[in-house]
């Protein structure tokens, strides 16, 4: 207690400071308050039930809260009588008396954030009754916002919306972001500091395209935590799109003629006659396949908790020869993964190996950066398998809508940056003749 104010470390992660309108020396608040978080004040304590409010075959219900062997809320589970059973639509409530009435607060969707609210609104009404006691008045307002704890309700946040890759994706640039600021609440950032995090990215050969995406989740989350981003910096920071890079023909005839192993061959072959995201080949699964029909379903999850990008799930057809190959694979390896490790598991070092191919069968370019300082080329990376895939069915005239569905693309936008590069090589011969009249 000092200068007639309290600060309370409560579990939604923030410090709450609350004023207190009354003689910062007042014995019999200071006295009933303190008794009242001990139990040992005679006026009695108040009491915050949480329930879930939820979407039943027999309509909206109110249930109480389950609770966990840990002590902590079941994320979208109710205690109905001696079960506890889930349901997916609906939000918490905190049940109270206040001024002797009963009063239900809408505390959100997701459970840690529900029962942070439950057990700081039965502080803060503790508070209230010892104050009444002696005859003061308590006003709340918020504290300072620390950047960790609410970095960690925001991604749990994430998670709890369905978001793991975006809960991901935010960890890893915001871990990055505090290790550069150093400061622990939001209101001691400057722009100063901000252009030192832009500076150190840069510093680790970020790409301005990398820089501008961690930029982009950062400051979501600092405008979610209500910090007034455009004093930190007047605007993000820019990139060039880069045009679209394929794979040659002829780049391709080679590469595949230099592939020995089974085991690499079926990998890029798939990555290139199905366009997949390099997460969605290593988490295939040979149920996805109808070799009947010719054709593989991307799933939105699988049982492993794996989630495909824009949650675009769909079906695309099959090459006839990917088909026998894929046949063929399976009769000789089965597993769960059609494209695992020899342990059956998601295999994350496609990248390496190409890298590794590459440079063996002397495909190296020479001249870039990567072959420079690492000799792994940097022209020979895995995504342009998918932009190969997705350009040839441009230039079959197929149609972009169609397209778009096979590729699992978001927006019909990133599907028509591939058409640039694909009427390049059919269009020099026209190009070429262009006269001048003579």
């Amino acid at each position: 207690m000092f200068g007639g104010q309290l600060w309370t470390r409560t579990p939604d992660f923030n410090n709450r400071l609350i004023n207190i309108d009354i003689d910062r020396n007042n014995p019999l608040f200071v006295q009933s308050l303190y008794s009242l978080l001990r139990g040992e004040e005679e006026l009695a304590a108040p009491k915050v039930t949480l329930y879930w409010t939820c979407k039943t075959p027999e309509g909206w219900k109110r249930y109480p809260a389950a609770i966990g062997r840990n002590g902590k809320i079941r994320p979208r589970f109710a205690q109905v009588g001696t079960a506890q059973k889930f349901f997916e639509t609906g939000h918490y409530e905190c049940r109270y008396l206040e001024s002797g009435k009963t009063v239900w607060k809408n505390v959100g969707e997701e459970a840690a954030i529900a029962q942070a609210h439950q057990l700081h609104t039965s502080r803060l009404l503790t508070a209230q009754i010892a104050a009444e006691a002696a005859g003061t008045v308590i006003i709340e307002t918020p504290g300072r916002v620390n950047l960790r704890t609410k970095a960690k309700e925001y991604e749990e946040r994430q998670i709890a919306r369905g978001k793991k890759r975006a809960a991901v994706t935010f960890k890893q640039a915001v871990e990055e972001f505090m290790s550069v600021v150093r400061v622990p609440y939001a209101d001691s950032l400057t722009e100063p500091l901000i252009m030192r995090w832009y500076a150190a990215l840069r510093a680790k050969k970020n790409s301005d395209r990398t820089i501008y995406n961690k930029h982009v989740s950062v400051f979501g989350f600092l405008s979610w935590a209500g910090v007034d981003t455009k004093k930190l910096t007047a605007k993000a920071p820019t990139f060039t799109e880069k045009a679209v890079e394929v794979y040659r023909a002829d780049e391709l005839k080679t590469f595949f003629a230099s592939l020995s192993n089974p085991y690499h061959r079926i990998v890029f072959e798939v990555l290139l006659k199905t366009g997949l995201r390099m997460q969605e080949a290593m988490h295939l699964e040979w149920h996805q396949l109808d070799f009947k029909t010719g054709t593989l379903t991307v799933r939105e999850r699988n049982e492993d908790g794996f989630e495909i990008k824009d949650r675009a799930e769909r079906t695309l057809p099959i090459p006839a020869d990917l088909i026998r190959h894929l046949r063929a694979w399976k009769e000789e390896h089965g597993g769960k993964f059609v494209l695992g490790t020899s342990n059956d598991t998601p295999n994350w070092k496609w990248l390496p190996l190409l890298k590794r191919l590459v440079r063996q069968a002397g495909f190296n370019c020479g001249h870039c950066v990567g072959c420079k300082e690492q000799n792994e080329c940097e022209r020979w990376y895995l995504h342009k398998f998918r932009a190969t895939y997705t350009t040839f069915l441009l230039r079959s005239g197929i149609d972009p809508r169609t397209v778009m569905q096979y590729t699992g693309h978001a927006d019909m936008a990133t599907v028509m940056r591939y058409l640039s590069p694909a009427e390049l090589p059919d269009t020099q011969k026209k190009v070429n003749s262009i006269a001048c009249g003579d």
